[in-house]
């Protein structure tokens, strides 16, 4: 398939802007839903991500490497350099995703070479979509250019076009200039592979990843047709797809006693190395006493991972999606946040206010206000939840409630000892009870003061700079009272000033949260 690459667009994005992608052959079989936090761990643990970023800060970020991204429901995505990316994203956080002597080094080098990590931008190049980005991406790690994908990597690209994007096997053939047979032989190993996958999840609780599986072996193996035939299967050559010709329950027990023999790919390999060896091996396993070798394959069939409705691929490549030009020099000037701010908790409804927050320009000023108020108490609360604090501050709480409740307590027993003559001791703890004083409240209840105080008297005093910390400490209580009255008080009028001046200060409050949430919680 002939592709313009020329007419591509590139542009120099923030490193914070870009959003690692969740479907990147290395991690997409790691879980569904997983957020950016948890995408660079992985790529951390699997990826060798800190070496690259100590190379990267030893050495300089290479030009010539630009990631090639495309826009998602306005997000920018990384289609291609995730490990690069993901090195970047180190870079700017290293304590939060590494040991500290790891952090350390990466830290001193910094210095050292005084690298702009904060602000870091790197040039991208923007694809129209997903699809005309495949070719390339294929291409690269399926050699040695750069990274090289395992098997299992590459066999599930192919068939995420196949079964994900709903592309005929002729489609996917011209998108990655691949043959026919080049494509359908990572079809059928990933769709017997994908059904044992399932089988041994349901029926065992042992889970395997196509990464770390030999798919080699597997290859080999239902290669030979007794495999073939003990396994009741066969595979459509128009499309790969896997036909199954055993009743289920026999099936699925014929796949276990199979793949249990597979997991251990170098004995699988040292012993059954010819084909009169794999021969063996299918006796072997005819041998198990799950099996029940009178049952056998009947003309009905089953299809174990069906894929409908096929999209176009000239529709699908028509479908693009570019970056946002500023056509006018005053318009995005006209927004409190600037638009490249990001500010990422790995949370939909926290991300997402943010994001509506970014939209809201000056003279949206009651908006903005109520919706900062918003994002403030349920950040606060998010950090302090996924932080597990909010036993500490409820315990702070009660006994600072406690102590104000004691003092009333107090001045009521007094009054009524003056007033009313009474000599009698009168108990405080049940006076206290009774007026329900003692603190005692459910997390909900905690304010919003009492996790403000409890986060800059605590937390912010250890992190932030001597006159940043004094900023956000003078300002905030007043901040937090003006938008209070902007939404409990019908008389308070707003203006886009203030709105502009509370971003600001609270602006380092929100940066703290968000980059130390604790996810080993």
């Amino acid at each position: 398939m002939y592709i313009d690459y020329s007419t591509w667009d590139s542009f120099e994005y923030k490193v914070s802007s870009l959003q690692l992608d969740i479907n990147n052959p290395r991690i997409r079989h790691m879980g569904e839903g997983l957020n950016q936090t948890q995408v660079l761990k992985i790529l951390l643990d699997k990826e060798k991500v800190y070496e690259l970023a100590k190379k990267i800060s030893e050495e300089g970020y290479f030009i010539g490497e630009e990631p090639i991204i495309c826009i998602e429901n306005n997000k920018k995505v990384v289609l291609e350099g995730n490990r690069r990316v993901a090195s970047l994203k180190l870079l700017q956080n290293p304590k939060k995703y590494v040991s500290t002597a790891k952090a350390n080094i990466l830290l001193k080098n910094i210095l050292k070479n005084n690298i702009p990590i904060d602000d870091y931008k790197i040039r991208c190049h923007i694809a129209p979509n997903r699809l005309l980005a495949n070719p390339i991406i294929y291409e690269r790690h399926k050699g040695e250019a750069v990274h090289k994908w395992r098997t299992g990597n590459q066999y599930s690209f192919i068939a995420e076009m196949y079964e994900k994007d709903g592309l005929s096997i002729d489609d996917i053939c011209e998108v990655l200039n691949e043959t026919r047979s080049n494509v359908l032989k990572p079809l059928k190993a990933y769709n017997l592979f994908i059904e044992g996958k399932e089988i041994l999840e349901k029926e065992e609780g042992i889970i395997i990843d196509i990464e770390n599986f030999d798919l080699t072996n597997l290859e080999r193996l239902y290669g030979l047709e007794e495999a073939r035939i003990f396994l009741g299967i066969e595979f459509d050559n128009n499309n790969g797809e896997l036909t199954i010709k055993l009743p289920r329950e026999e099936f699925e027990k014929r796949i276990i006693v199979t793949f249990k023999e597979l997991f251990d790919a170098e004995r699988f390999s040292r012993e059954y190395n010819t084909r009169e060896d794999l021969k063996k091996f299918v006796t072997k396993l005819t041998e198990s006493p799950d099996i029940d070798l009178s049952i056998t394959t009947s003309e009905e069939i089953t299809k174990s991972r069906v894929s409908e409705n096929r999209k176009d691929l000239e529709n699908e490549k028509g479908k693009t999606t570019g970056r946002r030009k500023k056509t006018k020099k005053g318009f995005y000037s006209n927004f409190i946040i600037p638009r490249d701010k990001e500010i990422i908790f790995d949370n939909e409804k926290l991300d997402g206010l943010f994001s509506e927050l970014k939209t809201l320009p000056f003279d949206k000023k009651y908006s903005f206000a109520v919706l900062l108020r918003s994002y403030l108490e349920q950040s606060l609360y998010f950090y302090l939840s996924e932080n597990k604090l909010l036993d500490e501050l409820s315990d702070k709480t009660s006994e600072e409630n406690k102590k104000n409740g004691m003092k009333k307590v107090e001045t009521v027993i007094n009054y009524i000892k003056d007033v009313h003559k009474v000599e009698d001791d009168i108990d405080s703890d049940t006076l206290m009870n009774i007026l329900k004083f003692n603190g005692n409240k459910e997390y909900s209840d905690i304010s919003l003061k009492a996790m403000l105080d409890y986060v800059v008297k605590n937390k912010l005093i250890n992190s932030l700079d001597n006159n940043t910390y004094k900023n956000v400490k003078a300002y905030i209580e007043r901040i937090k009272m003006d938008l209070d009255l902007a939404i409990h008080n019908i008389k308070t009028i707003i203006d886009a000033e203030h709105n502009k001046r509370a971003w600001q200060h609270l602006e380092p409050l929100f940066v703290y949260l968000s980059e130390n949430i604790n996810t080993d919680n």
